[in-house]
């Protein structure tokens, strides 16, 4: 996904801002850990790792032609998750 589709979904920052009537980052960051909510981008990530590991361990012959291209995905972007 691109950075502004990420930053379209995050409802989840602009839904702190208004509850707690802030514009810092930096509150919505510590009130988003105190209740233990992700960012859009680190659930994508994580979702998008389990999808990606699941997929490279199918035995559906149509999947097992993209083996490769998944395994390479999930090298290339969900490192850090």
């Amino acid at each position: 996904m691109r950075k502004y589709q990420y930053k379209s979904i995050n409802v989840v920052n602009n839904t702190f801002r208004k509850i707690f009537n802030t514009r810092s980052q930096e509150t919505v960051d510590v009130c988003l850990e105190m209740f233990r909510c992700l960012q859009a981008e680190r659930t994508i990530a994580i979702r998008k790792r389990k999808l990606l590991n699941k997929f490279s361990v199918i035995h559906n012959a149509l999947c097992r032609v993209f083996v490769a291209i998944a395994k390479t995905e999930l090298e290339s972007c969900c490192t850090d998750v």
